[in-house]
Parts: C-alpha cells; sequence; structure tokens
C-alpha cells in the first residue's frame, strides 16, 4: 500500500483546496490549488458514481447518481449509498491510522508495503 500526501509541486505546501467543477454532459472534475501561493497542483476526472461527499447525505448521492446517467430502482440506489457511506468512512479511517503510523517522508509518500 502506499498513501500519498498531495503537496504542490512550487512551495512544497500541503494546504490544498479541491475546486468541483461542473458542466452538463460532461464528467466532474476536481482541481487541487495551492492555497498558499495559488499554483494549480493537480486535476482528476471523477468516474460516474465517483463522487460521494460524507457530510451531505443521501440527497448528494442522488445528484451524483442524476449527473452519471445511471437508471437504478431505488432501493438499489440506497443500497449503493450505505455501502459506499460505510465504506469510505471506514477506508478514510484506514488511511488516517496508516499516515499516522508511518509518518510522513520528506517527498510526501508513505510507504506501508513493509
Amino acid at each position: 500500500m502506499e498513501i500519498h500526501i498531495q503537496k504542490c509541486q512550487k512551495c512544497d505546501s500541503a494546504n490544498l483546496r479541491n475546486i468541483i467543477y461542473r458542466e452538463s454532459g460532461e464528467p466532474d472534475r476536481v482541481y487541487a490549488q495551492c492555497n498558499d501561493c495559488d499554483e494549480f497542483v493537480a486535476s482528476y476526472v471523477i468516474a460516474p458514481l465517483g463522487y460521494y461527499h460524507h457530510g451531505k447525505g443521501y440527497e448528494s448521492f442522488l445528484r451524483g447518481v442524476l449527473r452519471s446517467g445511471e437508471f437504478m430502482s431505488g432501493r438499489k440506489i440506497k443500497d449503493l449509498f450505505l455501502r459506499r457511506r460505510n465504506s469510505e468512512e471506514s477506508a478514510f479511517l484506514e488511511a488516517l491510522k496508516n499516515v499516522k503510523e508511518k509518518g510522513t517522508k520528506k517527498n510526501g509518500k508513505i510507504d506501508g508495503s513493509s
């Protein structure tokens, strides 16, 4: 396993913000920008059903399903949401645990393969 704490390539800051960009008919994109020097750091294209906002709940998840163009029964969508909510929270907590256990190296990479 490898965990990477993303940093700005210009100033080496980990103080970043994510800008979610949505355009009709296009996949959602995330742009990472450095809060310290305003440098463009990275971009990500989010796969259909790939965006999950933990603090917004079921309605936010439904908006993502609608944007993806997927058609599913209400029961299937609710089950998908509950599995996603639980698995993402567990995965996040596991990632934080690994970050704390391994510490960060100068280059921002943490190798947990040992």
